[in-house]
């Protein structure tokens, strides 16, 4: 986790501005590097384990670079994150990129020339904007507003240069093999899956493993403890929760100590703002699952900067159910799932990258390994779904099954909103202060994004009070690909 700006133009005190406003997500140092006409700036967040402090930035004498992320390629070695960028930068020159393995956002300033470039599933973010013929960039858009204009969202999986305008790249990073049947595919997939934990967990950072007791988590869970015996979990959720009594079974059956914190409507109250201030969403599922998020946040800080978490599994294993199960043939199935993943930039891993930020510590996702990732993509529909019940995540249970009791490892898909138990509160809570009228008159605007409830509209007032101008409403995206024609479809059959 780190916090990237900077400024392709004369610097007259914006890029200190942008940094300070995102300053929680690298406590740690703040970093500038300046060779006129670029400016870099970083934010570092520390971690501990065997990492080096200052990881995330790096100038050579003619090359500067920063990175939010982490590097996983072999060649790597001792190199920081940052110099392992510069290396394959030097190497490569506009097709490095393609060569990073991880998850990245990054930028690199070469004599004179600025160059932008982000990984292909967008699990880090970069947000860019002009301001009087000056291109500014940030990790978060709010660190922009008041800078730059006409703020947009860096696409994933592209690299830019003002002289190369935008480029989409090919990834060459990870080879995975193709496979010849449904076996070999579970074994190749449960080695992806250990390798990916085992890389995450080899500087000896990850201090947990934040645990919900769905699915993901507790595979994640299984085997960080194969490899480190004493990893603990971390457990959010209301008293009445869904999940918890699964956390608890899945800590029991490993033997692993579990930290749990229960919190109620209270704290709800508290964190809505909050949660949507930083993670910069209005879209109703995502603000529902980001109280248990930010929460959880501020539960691990006092033990541990890095927790390894079960994110990613439902968009590219098929796990959402609620929206796959729309599907009237395979063909439309595998298209909402494809949808799924090319979404999740701007929903869940958005989500979890701000919510990490914002209490300052870095979660670290197997599941978003580059190799798993690229195999995902080799799967067949009907081994991520499977049978009459449409079971998500097929491959996955099979391919760890026996690891952990059946009731965990066949369990069906909550949104950790739900398993938690906040989305009821939260809708009742958005419901005393918004009417359906309002809402009613607020769809009507023509320019206002298109609200599905009144909650999303409680939500969109908070969000504007942090992103008050128009185009910070086309950065949000939708989870659920029928959106919003699908709610359209609903009103008028319901009006």
């Amino acid at each position: 986790m780190a916090g990237i700006a900077g400024i392709l133009g004369n610097d007259n005190g914006e890029l200190r501005q942008i940094l300070e406003k995102i300053s929680y997500r690298g406590p740690d140092e703040t970093w500038e590097n300046k060779q006129s006409p670029v400016n870099l700036g970083c934010l570092e967040l520390n971690v501990g384990g065997n990492c080096k402090d200052g990881a995330h930035h790096a100038y050579d004498g003619e090359v500067a670079a920063v990175i939010d992320g982490r590097v996983h390629n072999p060649e790597k070695g001792n190199m920081t994150d940052a110099e392992a960028v510069i290396a394959l930068y030097k190497k490569y020159g506009m097709r490095f990129a393609g060569k990073l393995n991880g998850d990245f956002a990054c930028a690199v300033s070469d004599g004179g020339q600025l160059i932008l470039a982000r990984d292909w599933a967008g699990i880090k973010p970069i947000y860019y904007g002009h301001s009087d013929g000056k291109l500014c960039f940030a990790s978060e858009a709010k660190a922009l507003v008041g800078i730059a204009d006409d703020v947009k969202e860096f696409p994933p999986g592209y690299v830019y240069s003002r002289e190369q305008g935008f480029q989409k790249y090919a990834s060459e990073a990870v080879e995975t093999p193709e496979f010849e049947d449904y076996e070999q595919g579970k074994k190749v997939i449960r080695e992806l899956l250990i390798k990916a934990t085992e890389k995450r967990m080899k500087d000896k950072a990850v201090g947990g493993v934040l645990l919900s007791g769905g699915l993901d988590s507790s595979l994640i869970t299984y085997m960080a403890h194969e490899i480190k015996p004493d990893i603990e979990c971390f457990t959010v959720s209301m008293e009445e929760g869904q999940d918890l009594p699964l956390a608890r079974d899945v800590t029991k059956y490993l033997g692993v100590k579990h930290h749990v914190l229960i919190f109620g409507e209270k704290e709800i109250r508290e964190v809505v703002p909050l949660a949507i201030h930083h993670q910069e969403m209005y879209e109703e599922s995502c603000v529902q699952g980001a109280i248990a998020n930010f929460l959880a946040g501020r539960f691990i800080k006092p033990y541990t900067r890095v927790v390894l978490t079960g994110e990613g599994a439902d968009e590219f294993f098929g796990g959402y159910d609620g929206q796959f199960k729309k599907g009237e043939n395979p063909e439309e199935v595998a298209s909402i799932v494809d949808k799924l993943i090319n979404v999740a930039h701007n929903t869940a891993l958005q989500r979890l990258d701000r919510l990490n930020a914002a209490n300052s510590y870095e979660s670290r996702t197997p599941f978003l390994d580059a190799e798993v990732m690229d195999f995902s993509l080799k799967i067949p529909i009907q081994h991520k779904i499977h049978g009459e019940e449409q079971t998500g995540k097929w491959i996955v249970r099979q391919a760890f099954e026996g690891c952990l009791p059946d009731h965990i490892i066949y369990q069906t898909k909550r949104f950790f909103a739900q398993g938690s138990g906040v989305a009821y509160i939260m809708r009742a809570q958005a419901e005393k202060e918004v009417s359906r009228a309002e809402l009613d008159k607020f769809n009507r605007v023509e320019g206002n994004p298109y609200l599905s409830s009144v909650e999303e509209l409680y939500y969109y007032r908070i969000f504007k009070k942090t992103l008050p101008g128009p185009a910070y409403d086309k950065l949000v995206g939708r989870w659920d690909p029928f959106r919003p024609a699908f709610f359209r479809d609903i009103e008028k059959a319901t009006g």
